[in-house]
């Protein structure tokens, strides 16, 4: 469990360090467009939308009270999947920060619990490492290109973010299998 820990631990910072470049990068913004007015756009959200929630354009009480007015609305379009953030505060906020990083350490953990019990049958390094890109490279297909299918997301955008995980994950893996050998011994 000490190797585990440790090893995770150290997995996540080299995730945490590699986040923080790459979304520093101008792929941050793949697949975005570009907005005419900022704050016109920011004064007709908070009048449209004046609590912090996730809102449906056209909305799901429409799509169960009016099932035929939501499609005809879905059809005319545009279609909006809205994540409102009221007060958000500055946007680089140290909680954030430290969250972020919980998140990936207990992330990060989990995988490497899971290369713990399969380790016997990877006898070597690489196959470890091949083991968890593979598990980050199912996740991405899962995920991002889930949200181009089922949400219209943007693909340049879904393949900035499924780049991201797949090389996340070999990092960590390349960390978790330093630190779980074949032969398990927590």
């Amino acid at each position: 469990m000490k190797r585990l820990f440790s090893g995770s631990l150290l997995a996540a910072v080299a995730v945490f360090i590699f986040g923080a470049i790459y979304w520093s990068s101008p792929i941050m913004g793949a697949g975005s467009k570009p907005i005419a007015d900022d704050a016109a756009a920011q004064a007709l959200l908070k009048q449209a939308f004046p609590e912090t929630g996730i809102y449906w354009i056209p909305s799901m009480d429409l799509y169960y009270q009016d099932p035929e007015g939501y499609e005809a609305l879905h059809e005319s379009g545009p279609v909006a999947m809205l994540n409102i953030v009221q007060n958000p505060g500055p946007p680089m906020k140290s909680g954030t920060f430290i969250a972020g990083f919980l998140h990936g350490w207990v992330v990060c953990f989990l995988i490497g619990l899971l290369l713990t019990m399969v380790a016997p049958a990877l006898p070597d390094y690489g196959s470890r490492v091949a083991f968890v890109v593979f598990a980050g490279l199912v996740m991405a297909l899962f995920v991002n290109f889930g949200a181009v299918i089922w949400w219209s997301m943007p693909l340049a955008f879904q393949l900035a973010e499924g780049l991201y995980n797949v090389v996340a994950w070999l990092l960590a893996g390349l960390v978790l299998a330093r630190f779980i050998p074949a032969a398990n011994r927590p």
